[in-house]
C-alpha cells in the first residue's frame, strides 16, 4: 500500500510490548547490531543478550558491507546479528528491557523486522527514528489502533 512511514518514536517506546508482539508475529525475521566482546573471533560471538538470542541466531554478519540493510551507524567491533521469528524468540524480546531504548538498557540495537525476506520495519536507536515499509491496511490500523501516529 504505502511506500515508506514514519513513525514517532516516543510512541513506538511507550507502547514497547505490543509492538514488539506484532512485529515478531508478523515478520520472518529480525536483526539487531550487537558491539562483541574479547575475544572478537570466538564464535558465537559474545554480547549483551547474546545468550538469550543464540538459540534464535540465523547468521552473524561480521562485515558491515554484507549487513541487511545499509543505513545503520557502524562503531568498531558491532555485528548484525539475524534471528528468526517464532513464539519463542516474541517471548525472549519481549522479557528483554525496552528493545527500542537500547543505549538506557545496554542491550543490542537498531531492531529491525523483516516480512517475505524484506525490511519492513526498522528502526535507528541513536537517532530516536522508526519507519516502516510496504505497510499494508492491517499495520496502518495497528498503529493508529495503538496510538502510534504515523506520517510520511
Amino acid at each position: 500500500m504505502s511506500d515508506r512511514i514514519y513513525l514517532n518514536y516516543d510512541d513506538v517506546v511507550k507502547e514497547e510490548s505490543v509492538v514488539v508482539d506484532y512485529l515478531a508475529k508478523n515478520s520472518d525475521r529480525f536483526s539487531v547490531t550487537a558491539v562483541i566482546k574479547r575475544p572478537y573471533s570466538q564464535l558465537p560471538p559474545d554480547f549483551n543478550y547474546g545468550v538469550q538470542l543464540q538459540p534464535f541466531v540465523e547468521n552473524y554478519i561480521f562485515e558491515r558491507k554484507d549487513w541487511l540493510v545499509n543505513f545503520l551507524g557502524y562503531m568498531r567491533h558491532q555485528i548484525m546479528v539475524v534471528c528468526r521469528c517464532c513464539k519463542e524468540s516474541r517471548k525472549q524480546l519481549l522479557l528483554m528491557p525496552n528493545v527500542f531504548l537500547p543505549i538506557d538498557n545496554d542491550i543490542p540495537e537498531d531492531i529491525c523486522f523483516y516480512r517475505n525476506g524484506k525490511l519492513w520495519f526498522a528502526t535507528i536507536s541513536h537517532e530516536k527514528i522508526a519507519f516502516a515499509v510496504d505497510v499494508t491496511k492491517a499495520d496502518l490500523t495497528f498503529f493508529k489502533e495503538n496510538g502510534i501516529k504515523s506520517y510520511i
